[in-house]
């Protein structure tokens, strides 16, 4: 299914140090299928301009972050299953390993423009810690440095810019590391989402 199977040293990375990058995640083939399936439906106009806060706080607000997203479904096929369902395991063998009490995953496609950006923050609600794990897989064709759109990653003594190369999945603890996505020179494209314990 993917490069990547033993969930042994990713958990083990996770409870290490917070974060775990693994490159060449997805074969060039499944990049592009669901590059190719993100972007049909971006073309059909079915991707929302990205909002911030919840509830009656929830808006717009473009001088925060600039991108746009379509929230992933229970019934989806192919690719996008095969990697729903890995999440899945994935989230079962964290509960065993280090009790985290997960018991879902959300997941959505994510486009930013040329000029696209989204501004330093954490990736939970204010009051809320329901989100536990952040997971951005890359679907980007190709990726050249001069491009930005970056993921910096606040860790405790340094910055990790990590690009958004094709097929690179990283993962980290949602609540420990504030994060931004750089400006971007080009379109980028992520499937971005949590896995969650309940409210």
């Amino acid at each position: 299914m993917f490069k990547f199977k033993d969930q042994t040293d990713l958990i083990e990375a996770l409870a290490t140090q917070a974060w775990v990058v693994i490159p060449e995640f997805l074969k060039a083939e499944q990049v592009l299928q669901l590059r190719t399936q993100a972007l049909s439906q971006y073309a059909a106009g079915r991707f929302k301009p990205a909002a911030v806060g919840q509830g009656s706080r929830q808006a717009v607000h473009a001088d925060i972050r600039r991108d746009a997203v379509l929230w992933l479904e229970d019934h989806e096929t192919g690719v996008a299953s095969e990697f729903l369902n890995w999440l899945a395991d994935l989230r079962l063998a964290l509960n065993q390993a280090l009790f985290l009490g997960l018991v879902e995953t959300e997941l959505h496609f994510a486009v930013y423009p040329s000029g696209g950006f989204y501004r330093k923050h954490i990736d939970n609600f204010r009051g809320s810690s329901a989100r536990l794990i952040t997971v951005i897989l890359y679907l980007n064709q190709a990726w050249q440095p001069q491009e930005g759109g970056e993921l910096r990653l606040y860790l405790d003594d340094r910055t990790l810019d990590i690009a958004p190369e094709p097929g690179k999945l990283v993962l980290f603890l949602s609540e420990r590391f504030e994060h931004e996505v750089l400006p971007t020179q080009q379109e980028r494209l992520s499937l971005t989402g949590w896995l969650r314990r309940r409210s």
